[in-house]
């Protein structure tokens, strides 16, 4: 059934994009643990443990959920009449609607107290006012390249360089150029991180 007002909560066991594309209903997103990684634009914003997003109908954005993420996800139906935001960006969840999804995210609740639960967050999420924020870690992410040196934790290289080399097989590169560009030609080392990470061969 399609409701109105949708509640999620995964834990990623392994690396999972979502296609570039426009989103058909509005999102919160707010990471339990681990970190997402949000494209706009040209940028790619870094939602960290503790932090939410909030993405409007009709953004053209692709997530990222890191292997060991466990991240809550409230979707709002187009069909709503309520006047979301139409801007994306971090938000400041409110003291209650931040205690409503640790509920849900912790405790088995009933539909009826579920769907109660979700309309305070509906109400409280028409007062956001999102903004984006280019963190330090978000900068080092948006203008990370393969062939540079960079900061981040060889984990997050790992996600970042596997994520691409998938991203460039599929729009048709040789794989054994890929392997070369990314993994300095270790076929079997890239073979068995990508089953380790996205829980599939390349």
């Amino acid at each position: 059934m399609n409701y109105a007002v949708e509640h999620q909560n995964t834990v990623y066991s392994f690396l999972v994009t979502t296609p570039r594309k426009k989103r058909i209903k509005h999102s919160l997103i707010y990471v339990d643990s681990g970190l997402v990684l949000v494209k706009l634009g040209k940028n790619e914003y870094a939602v960290e443990q503790d932090n939410a997003i909030w993405l409007p109908f009709d953004c053209l954005t692709s997530v990222t959920f890191v292997p060991g993420s466990r991240v809550t996800q409230i979707d709002f139906s187009v069909r709503l009449q309520d006047k979301f935001p139409t801007q994306a960006g971090f938000v400041s969840l409110p003291p209650v609607s931040k205690a409503i999804l640790e509920k849900l995210s912790s405790t088995n609740v009933t539909e009826q107290d579920k769907s109660n639960l979700l309309a305070v967050v509906r109400d409280e999420s028409r007062s956001l006012r999102p903004l984006l924020d280019m963190s330090p870690l978000s900068l080092q992410i948006s203008q990370w390249s393969a062939d540079e040196e960079s900061e981040l934790s060889k984990e997050l290289l790992l996600v970042l360089s596997l994520r691409e080399a998938k991203k460039k097989m599929l729009s048709g590169a040789k794989r054994e150029l890929v392997i070369d560009e990314f993994f300095a030609g270790r076929e079997e080392e890239f073979e068995q991180l990508a089953m380790l990470v996205m829980g599939e061969s390349l």
